[in-house]
């Protein structure tokens, strides 16, 4: 796309119905599509949950087994990240965003094909493979587009769609399984198939849509886009990175790699909530259509909180302690999951962490968004993500080998409590190391 003239005599207006406009324009723009991307994205992830109540028995798949299909999406995934981003660097996320969906969406759809543990590998990594780098992409497309004091709130408007993909895959994915059967396909396979034809729509919607920076953005008026442009570079003054450095040189500074620890800690937490609480909720002897209902109560929970938590976030302008504080609501949570030995406990226990993880996720993205340069976000941001991945690629291996060695997921949810409380921690030193500077 072609750059429109920035007027730089304008760029420091401080009108307050300039900023609101722009933001607002902005948001609408942006937000729908980055959120329908993220909400498809997560409901393809996560099917597998559902369609493992059947799947699990037609396949012959044990815990371990399936925590390792869970895994591997997230393995693929962090080894594609920092390509993807700095992709999404010099390319743009029009081009990149949208490769992204339309691959993850066949990835989904050749899910259905699934003849065994090991075809069901292959596919599960090529969907992580496919999406690689969509979320730090998105997390440095947002960095560039609000100023600093607005990304808590927009971070978490995007990550609505976590909670919400889940809650509407609990409520569908039952009655989709229930199509078992029809014209001789499996329910399970109908999951695949109808939730993987939208982003492939999604993405071809994108090519045509989305504007890569604000500098590009005809849709906004020049007095709306001095005021974007003079904002976010000022922020940039103000957190002290306007320096661009080499992306070797950046990915191995030592915060990086400490936010890169963080997340793996948020990563563990967020590859825990969901896969197994079908396959728990059944063991209580729920038909699906009910199992779906039940589990849809947790993430109802975490957007309620993640909603307030960010809100309150930008309001105080405080990231750091939020993001310490929500790490240890979401080790609580599974805490009391890990003991719980009743329906009301366990959907007590991941309603607390639904909170705490959704909570971190929009208000720990806010600090390594802020403390890099432009140069050097798709680079470091795509380590960050990387790091975190991996976290999604062991834990449901950890959880899976626990049960199938014990018999419950007490250990599994104990090891996942661990991670978090260290994270929380790491979120504290990183606070203390970036004050000193």
């Amino acid at each position: 796309m072609t750059e429109v003239a920035i007027d730089k005599a304008a760029i420091t207006t401080a009108d307050p119905e300039i900023e609101r406009t722009t933001i607002r324009k902005v948001a609408l723009r942006l937000m729908w599509f980055v959120m329908a991307m993220y909400f498809l994205a997560i409901l393809d992830r996560g099917n597998i949950s559902f369609a493992a109540l059947q799947m699990n028995k037609e396949l012959g798949l044990n815990a371990e087994m399936f925590g390792i299909a869970v895994g591997i999406m997230y393995f693929t995934y962090s080894i594609f990240e920092i390509p993807s981003n700095l992709i999404l660097s010099k390319y743009g996320a029009r081009i990149t965003l949208t490769r992204i969906a339309i691959l993850w969406g066949i990835a989904t759809v050749l899910m259905a094909f699934t003849q065994g543990p090991w075809s069901l590998y292959a596919f599960r990594g090529f969907l992580g493979f496919a999406e690689s780098g969509l979320f730090p992409g998105v997390m440095l497309l947002l960095s560039l587009w609000f100023p600093f004091s607005y990304r808590a709130r927009y971070n978490a408007m995007f990550n609505y769609a976590v909670p919400i993909s889940y809650i509407f895959a609990s409520l569908i994915s039952g009655a989709i399984l229930e199509l078992n059967g029809t014209f001789g396909i499996a329910g399970w396979k109908w999951l695949f198939i109808l939730e993987g034809v939208p982003p492939i729509i999604l993405g071809i919607v994108g090519i045509f849509y989305l504007t890569d920076r604000p500098q590009q953005a005809t849709w906004l008026s020049t007095a709306q886009r001095n005021w974007l442009t003079g904002a976010l570079e000022r922020d940039a003054k103000a957190t002290g990175v306007v320096h661009a450095e080499g992306v070797l040189r950046t990915i191995t500074k030592p915060m990086v790699l400490l936010f890169g620890l963080c997340n793996f800690g948020l990563f563990c937490g967020l590859a825990s909530l969901f896969p197994w609480l079908p396959q728990i909720i059944k063991t209580f002897g729920l038909p699906n259509s009910q199992v779906g209902f039940v589990t849809a109560i947790p993430p109802v929970a975490g957007l309620i909180g993640m909603i307030m938590l960010s809100r309150h976030s930008d309001h105080v302008g405080e990231r750091f302690y939020y993001a310490a504080m929500t790490f240890l609501i979401a080790a609580a949570g599974f805490a009391i999951a890990a003991f719980a030995a009743t329906p009301v406990w366990i959907i007590i226990g991941f309603m607390v962490a639904n909170v705490g993880v959704y909570g971190t996720q929009a208000v720990f993205w806010t600090i390594p968004q802020s403390y890099m340069s432009r140069e050097s976000a798709p680079g470091a941001i795509g380590l960050v993500g990387m790091i975190g991945s991996i976290g999604g690629a062991t834990i449901p291996v950890v959880i899976g080998r626990a049960k199938d060695a014990s018999g419950s997921f007490t250990i599994g949810f104990l090891v996942v409590t661990g991670v978090l409380v260290a994270a929380a921690a790491l979120v504290l030193i990183a606070r203390s190391q970036l004050v000193k500077e």
